[in-house]
């Protein structure tokens, strides 16, 4: 569907998510915290959930977002995706942080939040690019503008090219997130407008449009299609984040609300069960439409709840680390995968055996390589917030605006439509004391004549209460608004409905992770009665290919050049195979409805080292480590759901190695 982080393997920018994103979520967040005390950010009035003007719950999901988000690009683990949508979750943060930032400074909004996020992709875009052409890029992308298609590393409408080496794709396969973001802020002024005036209608229509793109109703097509499309997968988390924003979601009845969540679940998890029964791939980034009603319906179940977390200040450890992470979500979201390639060389080498070691050294390898990215380059992420540059964020002091608590937790909304915590109501409740000097002032002049009789001293105590209610200003101190007694007037029943909708999500995701894992007893996630009964197999010998980016063919060996053919491995002979130099890569446009890649790999020569890889959409869906002329050859079997390009990737730690692509072919479903 896209060539997205989280299709790789992987942002959400974060930051979050989608991480995450996430990158956006970075972004957004730092500008809260800095907003002063008038900045209430995002809805929800809980106190406890502050710290120094900062919203600590959603501070708290953005950072276990850009934490998912690493950690599935790092060991590709397709169940995370399902268990946790982490992409949905950092574009619906970011969502009611722009709409915060929109009723503070208007349209002036969206040049902060590029401000905030053009930097630390320019400083990462220029490491990128002078890379790839030092080591070799020279073939223009293939692209309409050409080398022109350079720009956007500038300005990230559409994603970034790099070149062809074997590697490049690491530099921005994440970076869809950020080219989503973008659209999205850009477009957000007018979206916010429509939300207001009709909420309803905007979520209904941003519900129905990846839906329409999945089953061609709508097919925008053209130079921006790729855009078009994850625009419209995650608008309706967008929008859900403009509704927690504007306190709609807290004003829902607690059981229409799990009503309607508990039916966003079912129907999205349905529908990712029904693509992954029927294709064994159950990565969430890959079923659109499903992707969407399961990002919001988990989403929707994050944003209803505001629980107090006085307990995250006491633990300073993981405080601060929640705030570095949201500090530097940009910078990690931009670095991870490139650094998670090269952790992989690195430690490649290392004798490491077991599951949970070789899983342990590769996620402390990327994390302290990302630890050195964010001393490195964190810095520009203070220049583009116009903080004073520093290796390592300072924390913020939960001190520091206490003013802001005194907003009332909730309210109408009028006009700007902020709900919760707006910065037009933290002045009202100092603006309360003024109120009883205007009361005595007409009560003097009715004073006098009852003086001279002694009974009236009794009810000369209504009087002043009579003014009171007349007085608008003196209604303020009393929170008689409707909005915050919905809640309470639930009671027991709305956390019965709460924890029902909470559970019904948290059993499905479960349930989704263990199908991905086809740990479920006794069933499979795949229908192979039906599916190989219609299978067609196409030879990879017989499509076209392209090697590292050329219009050469591979040849089958390095001596002759010639096209594929015959090749014995093992004492075993392959007429269809396909012999290729390490470092190099191999990509193929598969015949429509090819849904695995099966082939048997070897090593050409005794000598050398070669390690395999398979990415569909630059997503990685098979790695087979470092293999060397010892070991014997290995039959692979790999979906690739439908993938429009498949690349067939060797790499090797010495060079001048050959990879062997064993009668390679495709296995389709017309």
């Amino acid at each position: 569907m896209r060539t997205s982080a989280e299709h790789a393997v992987p942002a959400e920018v974060v930051p979050a998510a989608g991480s995450a994103d996430g990158c956006s979520a970075g972004t957004d967040g730092s500008s809260a915290g800095s907003a002063g005390g008038s900045s209430a950010g995002s809805a929800g009035g809980s106190s406890g959930g502050r710290a120094g003007g900062r919203d600590r719950y959603l501070d708290l999901w953005r950072a276990a977002a850009l934490v998912r988000v690493v950690t599935y690009h790092v060991l590709g683990w397709i169940w995370l995706t399902v268990l946790f949508p982490a992409m949905g979750l950092m574009f619906a943060l970011a969502g009611s942080l722009m709409a915060s930032s929109l009723d503070r400074t208007g349209r002036g909004a969206v040049g902060r939040r590029l401000r905030r996020l053009l930097p630390p992709l320019w400083g990462f875009g220029a490491v990128t690019v002078t890379l790839l052409l030092v080591t070799g890029w020279r073939t223009a992308p293939a692209a309409e503008l050409g080398w022109g298609e350079l720009v956007w590393w500038a300005f990230p409408a559409r994603t970034p090219p790099v070149g062809g080496q074997s590697w490049a794709w690491a530099y921005n396969v994440v970076l869809w997130y950020i080219v989503t973001y973008l659209w999205l802020v850009l477009l957000s002024p007018a979206l916010l407008a429509a939300f207001r005036r009709w909420p309803w209608h905007s979520l209904a229509v941003a519900v129905a449009l990846p839906i329409a793109f999945r089953f061609n109703v709508v097919n925008v097509g053209g130079y921006f299609n790729e855009q078009a499309t994850n625009v419209s997968t995650y608008l309706a988390c967008w929008l859900l984040g403009f509704a927690h924003h504007d306190g709609l979601l807290r004003r829902i009845p607690a059981r229409r609300y799990a009503l309607a969540v508990a039916l966003l679940a079912v129907t999205g998890a349905g529908w990712v069960l029904a693509v992954g029964w029927s294709t064994g791939n159950y990565d969430l980034n890959r079923v659109a439409g499903g992707n969407t009603l399961w990002s919001m319906a988990f989403v929707a179940t994050v944003l209803r709840f505001r629980p107090r977390l006085d307990w995250l200040g006491r633990i300073r450890l993981l405080d601060r680390l929640v705030g570095l992470l949201n500090a530097r979500a940009v910078t990690i979201y931009l670095w991870h995968l490139p650094l998670a390639v090269l952790a992989g060389a690195l430690i490649a080498p290392l004798a490491v055996s077991g599951w949970v070691q070789v899983v342990t050294v590769r996620l402390a390898a990327v994390w302290l390589l990302v630890a050195v990215a964010v001393v490195l380059f964190g810095w520009i992420e203070d220049l583009a917030a116009r903080r004073r540059p520093a290796l390592l964020p300072a924390r913020v002091s939960p001190r520091r605006h206490r003013t802001a608590r005194t907003a009332p937790p909730s309210g109408q909304g009028a006009g700007a439509g902020v709900p919760e915590a707006a910065t037009g109501t933290a002045p009202a409740a100092p603006a309360a004391p003024p109120t009883p000097t205007p009361t005595p002032t007409p009560t003097l002049p009715t004073l006098p004549p009852p003086l001279p009789t002694p009974p009236l001293p009794t009810p000369v105590s209504p009087t002043p209460v009579s003014p009171t209610p007349v007085s608008p200003t003196s209604a303020s101190p009393t929170p008689a608004s409707p909005t915050p007694v919905r809640p309470t007037a639930s009671g027991g029943a709305a956390r019965g409905w709460h924890r029902a909708m909470a559970s019904t999500v948290a059993v499905l995701a479960v349930g989704l992770a263990v199908m991905a894992l086809n740990l479920w007893p006794g069933v499979t996630t795949r229908s192979q009665v039906q599916s190989a009964a219609a299978e067609v197999t196409y030879h990879l010998s017989d499509l076209p290919m392209l090697l590292d980016g050329s219009s050469e063919r591979p040849s089958p060996t390095p001596a002759t050049g010639s096209t594929p053919g015959s090749v014995t491995v093992h004492g075993q002979v392959y007429p269809r195979a396909v012999l290729t130099a390490a470092p190099s890569r191999v990509r193929v446009q598969p015949p429509a409805g090819c849904e695995r890649l099966r082939a048997v790999i070897d090593v050409g020569t005794d000598d050398v080292e070669v390690a395999f890889a398979v990415r569909a959409d630059d997503v990685t869906v098979f790695e087979s480590g470092v293999r060397s002329g010892v070991d014997s050859a290995e039959q692979i079997d790999v979906a690739i759901a439908s993938a429009s390009v498949v690349d067939l990737v060797t790499s090797s730690p010495s060079g001048g190695a050959v990879g062997v692509w064993a009668d390679p072919q495709f296995v389709c479903v017309p």
